[in-house]
């Protein structure tokens, strides 16, 4: 996940969490190494918390491994009061065995110092489309950023703009082909990058939750539905008319975003962290634009944005757990997640926090469309040996919509029966 360099601006800090806390200390088990941006402004909300609680918080910068050295403590119960990570690693280490802490409690309270619930805060909405829990809950976990995923062009480019439906986007692509222009830039060996288009047509054509229901079927029945043919013949489309970038099936990221960048693409499907990857390599002028995936004419999808969660959980058998609790209280404060916007260069899913240059686009788009769970990225393991071989097949020109259909049933059906 990319970041955004700069320099953590100090934490202020007043007030009490109203969090009951009989805990004078806690674990903290960290996503982010100790010199990002992330962790930086982190730490200086610490410093604040202990001088302002008498908590002592022992912060351990993990890094992006964070879970698969959280998993072993699960047996032990000696596990941190508090880690951090994407809502789709999160789910499967601690919310699917039920081993994560339900913090809806924490939604019905002001956060740090404040008088409205941080449910009304804009929190709840981006929450909605978290997977429950075994118990029912969604509150396994509480985010303070929010990623996202959509088309990407340059505004100030005359010749490209957002297509409101697919139809606009392959006529936007026919126009720039007579141009010698490839229309979309995409790098061919990041499965998901690719399999986004698939996601996004299913769901666009068959309705919200069509892809979730074909990945969850363990007979693979539900690669029969005819959304996703139709989808896979939409993306055997692009590559037969030659719309995507030459050399993508063979391309090494972040080659191809960074040919975007320098013009040499109209679109790409990415996520909210690509004006800082390739800000370096923009052109002169270059106007970094977000629009929402395009609707299918005809289709049954609302108009939903892929939706990513990154924040906290409290594990079940946490020895801390009420201080780890009075912490995310103290961090969801409008004062905490402005600097994660204006430091680290995220989007936050408070509604009062102005979104960081860069992505004002990104922060409308999702104000203006219901949030969209993205299920290519929810999936690791069934992605890895189920979707993404069948799919690259299709995506790379060696088989067409049929094909795929039939390859990711048959290798569904071997995933399944492994599993047992």
């Amino acid at each position: 996940m990319a970041v955004v360099a700069g320099a953590a601006t100090s934490l202020s800090s007043c007030g009490d969490s109203g969090v009951a806390s009989d805990s004078r200390n806690l674990t903290y088990w960290s996503m982010w190494t100790e010199n990002e941006p992330q962790a930086s402004v982190l730490k200086s909300a610490v410093a604040d918390f202990e001088k302002d609680t008498g908590i002592k918080v022992d912060v351990q910068w993990q890094g992006r491994t964070v879970l698969e050295k959280v998993a072993p403590t699960l047996a032990t119960g000696k596990v941190p009061d508090l880690v951090d990570q994407t809502d789709d690693k999160l789910y499967p280490t601690l919310a699917q065995p039920g081993r994560a802490r339900d913090l809806g409690a924490l939604l019905d309270k002001p956060a740090d110092g404040e008088k409205q619930k941080l449910s009304r805060t804009g929190v709840r909405r981006y929450m909605g489309n978290l997977r429950k829990s075994p118990d029912g809950a969604r509150a396994w976990m509480v985010p303070y950023e929010v990623l996202s995923v959509g088309l990407w062009y340059d505004g100030a480019d005359k010749n490209v703009k957002a297509p409101a439906t697919w139809d606009d986007l392959l006529d936007t692509c026919a126009a720039l082909k007579k141009k010698q222009r490839a229309c979309i830039a995409v790098d061919g060996d990041q499965g998901a990058y690719t399999a986004w288009w698939l996601d996004y047509l299913v769901d666009r054509i068959g309705g919200d939750g069509t892809m979730a229901k074909a990945i969850q079927d363990k007979t693979g029945v539900g690669w029969d539905d005819p959304a996703v043919r139709d989808a896979a013949a939409k993306v055997a489309e692009l590559v037969d008319k030659g719309y995507l970038i030459k050399g993508y099936d063979a391309s090494k990221y972040p080659e191809q975003q960074n040919r975007w960048a320098e013009g040499k693409a109209g679109f790409i499907l990415n996520g909210s962290w690509l004006p800082t990857e390739t800000h370096k390599f923009a052109a002169p002028g270059f106007d970094t634009q977000f629009a929402a995936f395009p609707s299918v004419d005809g289709g049954k999808g609302g108009a939903t944005t892929d939706v990513r969660l990154l924040g906290f959980s409290v594990p079940e058998q946490a020895e801390h757990a009420d201080a780890a609790e009075r912490f995310i209280s103290y961090f969801m404060a409008k004062r905490h997640l402005g600097d994660v916007a204006e430091s680290a260069g995220n989007l936050t899913p408070r509604d009062d926090v102005d979104a960081p240059k860069g992505l004002t686009a990104v922060k409308k788009v999702l104000e203006s469309t219901k949030p969209r769970e993205q299920l290519a990225g929810s999936t690791p393991d069934f992605n890895e040996k189920v979707l993404f071989p069948a799919y690259q097949e299709l995506f790379f020109g060696k088989t067409g919509a049929d094909g795929f259909v039939a390859r990711v049933k048959a290798l569904h059906k071997a995933y399944v029966k492994a599993q047992g």
